[in-house]
């Protein structure tokens, strides 16, 4: 996802269409005539090194192994995993392949590609389900990368390894909905042929459970691509034009969240820069020219916090040049929010939920947006995915001093460090990114929104879960006086 030296990994599912004809269309413009009455999708699956900086890993992960064996799609966007109308893109089950999310960087978008199927019938198609090798299986891949008694999908860190946990991926496969496909849907036509990527955010998706276990929540998207033109790049500079190593960049799409009168922006992809303070996307779902994305930076280098720079409405196939950031001041480290998030069934009960710090800002010609900034650094034991998964439990008080859970709850005290100073807003319009001259001095507070969801639960209060009007500022600490409690949790 970024220079040759830390671009993404990708790996290619390559799926040829022979039936009748295949066309996965969200716009469709990188497609092309075949010889035949079918047609051909080529898919890649991809992870973006969101754990990942120019000197390799990150946090605690050094590779990532899943192993494929089916992928899916069905035009009913309700469709349940057991319904009839399912169509089978990709079929590995008499060899399932493993795959780590974290493997070696290379100079191509796509590096692998692992099979093909044809006849597939035309329509529009609106969920996709990826299927996983059940670590329980009697056999799979040979040799296992997991190694013996670890299943077969696990991660390695500075313990060894360590079976990743798997809900009820391996029966009813990991679901792409149609919020999660680029376009809300990919159409099959006959004669065409496309490529399609599936967007697998390693870092996002695995959740520490406390106990050493580390357990696979899955964040992932849809799309066409083509592997020309669907890049979006640039360099993140400071003052003196010297590229900032480290910065996190995301793109971002704007999306309803019920409860909220603004459009919320939400992650599609993020990455970090290079030594030079370059990034890299590559491949990028959607059109290029028509697919825009919003680009968010946050950076903490050399000693110094920059403010966020936020570029709205940037178009797949768009290199932005340098983007120059803020320093909040030579030693600065951010601002903190601190606060509690709990869950409860009828008793105690563990949640997955995941914090999203917003700000306002505007597009030019625009209506205001709540864009989703990168976090500095937080005190959980995952690497720094954005946006941040955390796991309730009544053992998560890690802060000092410690806060205990409420009684008949499990939760989690967290610690956010945020960039403290206002953000730099442009929106891309005449090949720039019209972000404003950088000012003498950056003003040092910022006000942020923090929404927390959880796909665990039934209700929460406040509802929606978000806590407005918290302000930040450089080396304090705001505490977050509203707990953001869950109910109803399975």
């Amino acid at each position: 996802m970024i220079t040759s030296r830390t671009r993404a990994f990708f790996l290619a599912i390559g799926i040829l269409g022979a039936l009748t004809a295949v066309c996965w269309m969200v716009g469709c413009n990188g497609s092309s005539s075949t010889n035949n009455s079918g047609g051909t999708v080529t898919t890649s699956l991809s992870d973006p090194p969101v754990c990942q900086n120019s000197s390799g890993p990150i946090g605690p992960f050094t590779q990532v192994w899943v192993t494929v064996t089916k992928v899916t799609a069905h035009i009913n966007s309700n469709a349940g995993p057991s319904d009839s109308g399912w169509v089978t893109l990709l079929d590995l089950s008499s060899s399932p392949k493993q795959i780590d999310l974290f493997s070696p960087v290379s100079t191509t978008c796509v590096l692998t590609e692992l099979g093909s199927t044809s006849g597939l019938p035309p329509g529009d198609y609106q969920q996709i389900r990826l299927y996983l090798l059940d670590n329980t299986s009697s056999s799979g891949p040979s040799p296992n990368n997991c190694g013996t008694g670890n299943g077969f999908n696990c991660v390695v860190n500075s313990s060894g390894t360590i079976e990743l946990q798997l809900s009820s991926e391996a029966q009813t496969g990991l679901k792409i909905p149609s919020g999660q496909i680029a376009g809300g849907k990919f159409t099959i036509t006959a004669g065409q042929a496309t490529d399609l990527n599936i967007n697998f955010d390693a870092c996002s998706s695995i959740v520490a459970e406390g106990n050493g276990q580390f357990r696979l929540k899955p964040v992932l998207h849809a799309g066409e691509v083509s592997l020309n033109n669907n890049t979006i790049g640039g360099t993140v500079v400071d003052g003196t034009g010297a590229g900032i190593s480290g910065a996190t960049v995301l793109l971002e799409q704007p999306a309803g969240v019920t409860g909220i009168t603004d459009m919320v922006d939400q992650v599609q992809y993020a990455t970090t820069t290079d030594s030079s303070g370059n990034f890299f996307f590559c491949p990028v779902q959607g059109t290029p020219g028509t697919t825009t994305y919003d680009v968010v930076i946050a950076a903490q280098a050399g000693g110094a916090t920059y403010n966020p720079d936020i570029v709205f409405k940037v178009p797949v196939g768009t290199a932005l040049g340098n983007l120059a950031m803020v320093s909040e001041g030579a030693g600065s480290s951010g601002g903190t929010l601190a606060g509690q998030i709990t869950s409860k069934d009828a008793t105690a009960l563990a949640a997955d939920v995941t914090l999203s710090p917003l700000v306002a800002a505007t597009p030019a010609g625009g209506s205001e947006i709540l864009v989703t900034i990168p976090w500095l650094s937080t005190n959980t034991t995952q690497a720094a995915a954005q946006p941040q998964n955390f796991m309730t439990q009544a053992t998560a008080n890690v802060v000092t001093p410690a806060v205990a859970c409420p009684t008949g709850t499990d939760c989690y005290n967290y610690q956010i460090v945020l960039p403290a100073s206002a953000a730099q807003v442009g929106t891309f319009s005449g090949g720039s990114a019209n972000l404003p001259p950088p000012p003498a001095s950056p003003t040092l507070t910022i006000t942020y929104s923090l929404l927390a969801a959880t796909s665990s639960c039934t209700t929460a209060t406040p509802s929606p879960a978000v806590v407005n009007s918290l302000v930040v500022t450089p080396g304090t600490t705001t505490p977050v006086s509203t707990a953001l409690a869950f109910t109803g949790c399975t």
